[in-house]
């Protein structure tokens, strides 16, 4: 016997979620809309402010909570992919949104959260524009890899701390060192678009 998707009702495994999630996404606005209107007409615009932040807070926290993290490594015996009868949970591009958003603040806010994610993720395209447009190894060859990337301009030399593979992480004390300066980023982004 089949389900409504061509899924065999048989097989074992997890059930899958109904989506979109249409009557509870029109219960909880409606329940917002009367929660700020009520406030508004109780205390004016601050509770309706108020109301209004809270209930942006608790959806975030909600949504966070049902966005399952990647799997590390598909398991062995699954090769054929995802299944193309189900179609991609409606949130998958917000959660990617959310979580890269919220890797940028982190790395911006601290030097640990930086050396442990970003550092690792720029350096990598820094090495991948070195390889496909100098024929430069960044790894094999970092005096010319620097070279290629500073062009002998110190403000680019200020930048190259950001992404040399030869600078070891640093390990913060407790009061960690904030991360990338939201400029320093944006810099070294346009740097690497450029390269």
């Amino acid at each position: 016997m089949t389900g409504p998707r061509g899924a065999s009702s048989a097989t074992p495994g997890p059930a899958r979620a109904s989506w979109p999630p249409g009557p509870e996404l029109v219960i909880a606005a409606v329940a917002v809309t009367a929660t700020a209107a009520a406030g508004y007409a109780v205390a004016g615009p601050g509770a309706f402010a108020l109301v209004a932040v809270v209930a942006a807070v608790i959806s975030l926290a909600v949504l966070r909570s049902l966005v399952q993290p990647p799997a590390l490594a598909p398991p062995a015996e699954d090769v054929s992919g995802p299944d193309p009868a189900v179609p991609a949970p409606v949130l998958s591009s917000f959660s990617r949104q959310w979580r890269r958003q919220s890797r940028l603040g982190d790395a911006q806010a601290s030097m640990t959260a930086y050396e442990a994610g970003l550092r690792g993720q720029l350096e990598h395209l820094l090495a991948s524009r070195l390889a496909e447009r100098h024929g430069i190894s960044l790894y094999d060859d970092p005096a010319a890899a620097r070279q290629a990337f500073t062009r002998g301009n110190p403000g680019y030399d200020s930048l190259w701390r950001w992404v040399d593979p030869a600078q070891a992480a640093t390990t913060s004390a407790p009061g960690d060192q904030p991360g990338i300066p939201y400029r320093t980023l944006a810099r070294l982004l346009d740097r690497l678009e450029h390269l």
